[in-house]
């Protein structure tokens, strides 16, 4: 699964988990009943301007984050994720985490 930050029309922001960025906004849809903020030309583009981004890890407090069957959810690494997002690593030294 890959993680996402998302913009929605309301001004609100949160993180959902998807296969891929349209997988995401999809679901963050359902769950909240909110309409994500998407430019109509690139929908479901991970680098859509400030409205879909990917995060390095997941995130808490997310909206939805898949749980595997066998080991369960992934640990939250990312505690800055409106700061972190279209990052492809943590940039922090040392990370949140530590």
């Amino acid at each position: 699964m890959t993680c996402y930050w998302m913009k929605f029309t309301d001004g609100s922001e949160g993180y959902c988990e998807g296969q891929n960025a349209c997988d995401a906004v999809r679901i963050a849809e359902h769950i909240t009943k909110k309409t994500v903020a998407v430019e109509k030309e690139n929908k479901y583009k991970p680098e859509n301007g400030e409205t879909v981004k990917c995060l390095p890890y997941p995130h808490s407090g997310s909206i939805w984050q898949f749980e595997h069957p066998v080991y369960g959810k992934t640990p939250c690494f990312c505690y800055g994720g409106k700061e972190c997002r279209g990052k492809s690593s943590c940039p922090k030294s040392p990370c949140c985490t530590s």
